[in-house]
């Protein structure tokens, strides 16, 4: 078998049938409306976006990835459903419920699709005790945790309680920016998903930097999502700042720089120049394949993109399957199994 062919997803997203069945929750509302003959999910604070049958996971999830040549996916809940603005004790019965169903997705997969934990981030313990019960009794891959909670960065001494637990455990976090309605300046163009979420993406990443969190937690790793914003572009900007300013140093010993082996990306860069130079920068064994299906704002087309850009089999083999694997300790074995019947069947 050959490794180099396998195809890992480790970016797409979920929402939980029971959230459907659930638009008149006072915490959890929102209303599914027809519009062009199609579902959309529509939020009070004004976000809507497509229903794409994908997000309940199922058989539709896994012939889309036939279609596309995926061989196995990690799901996450769409960051619209993050509800950190909500009421602590429903933020932490939503999460629970939204991890419960996706473990039934996982189930009903023919071991094609792996979980990452939603958190209720507005409450730090409750968030460290759901981490724990979804990694040692769900079986996730990792936690999904947005770029900020209500405005405030992931850096905070707040959030210490779950960054202890990641680090005791392992389980790798991908950081997400998130958003359910406009942001003051950019409500324009769709500026805040295009400009904005890249921008909370490398100002979150930022912060876990120049914070020194990585220093008292060694075993923190992050994927970041969207091939990690604007971070990798302005890594010379960091370096630069952290030599000449007293204040970018309070908590740093070492240029931003050496902390990028911290940090996984993945390849949503909708450009092949882009993708090309961040493997580059940060080598292929820090990249990681991701769709952010079945957003309107996906790649359509990750292993094309991949194909072209690889200058290697092992730059393919790396990034294609072989990092993610690794990184969120998948079984080897059974996902060979799962690419030899796939490739029965292609």
């Amino acid at each position: 078998m050959d490794t180099a062919r396998m195809i890992i997803d480790v970016h797409t997203h979920f929402i939980p049938p029971e959230f459907l069945k659930a638009a008149d929750h006072p915490a959890w509302r929102a209303a599914v409306e027809r519009r062009d003959g199609r579902r959309w999910v529509v939020h009070d604070e004004g976000f809507a976006y497509p229903l794409d049958d994908g997000f309940l996971g199922g058989q539709l999830k896994l012939d889309d990835m036939d279609t596309r040549g995926i061989d196995f996916s990690i799901m996450s809940l769409a960051p619209t459903l993050f509800y950190y603005w909500i009421d602590t004790a429903d933020a932490a019965s939503f999460a629970r419920m939204a991890n419960d169903s996706l473990a039934e997705a996982v189930a009903g997969s023919s071991g094609r699709l792996a979980g990452t934990a939603s958190l209720p981030m507005q409450d730090p313990e409750a968030a460290a005790e759901e981490y724990r019960r979804c990694v040692q009794e769900l079986g996730f891959v990792g936690a999904h945790v947005g770029t900020t909670i209500e405005g405030e960065y992931v850096d905070r001494d707040t959030y210490l309680p779950l960054w202890e637990a990641v680090d005791e455990l392992g389980a790798p976090v991908i950081l997400h920016p998130y958003y359910i309605g406009p942001k003051v300046g950019y409500e324009d163009y769709y500026l805040t998903n295009i400009f904005v979420n890249p921008l909370d993406t490398a100002l979150a990443a930022g912060r876990l930097i120049f914070s020194g969190l990585f220093d008292r937690f060694e075993n923190l790793k992050f994927v970041l999502v969207h091939a990690g914003g604007f971070l990798p572009y302005q890594i010379g900007r960091f370096d630069h700042g952290w030599r000449v300013r007293q204040e970018s140093r309070v908590s740093l010993d070492r240029p931003p720089s050496e902390y990028l082996d911290r940090f996984y990306f993945d390849t949503i860069t909708h450009h092949d120049r882009a993708l090309k130079w961040l493997i580059d920068l940060v080598g292929s064994q820090r990249v990681v394949l991701g769709t952010d299906l079945p957003f309107d704002m996906a790649d359509e087309d990750p292993v094309g993109r991949l194909d072209r850009v690889a200058d290697s089999q092992e730059t393919r083999r790396l990034v294609g399957g072989s990092t993610a694997l690794e990184l969120f300790d998948l079984e080897e074995a059974a996902l060979l199994g799962i690419r030899d019947d796939l490739g029965a069947t292609r």
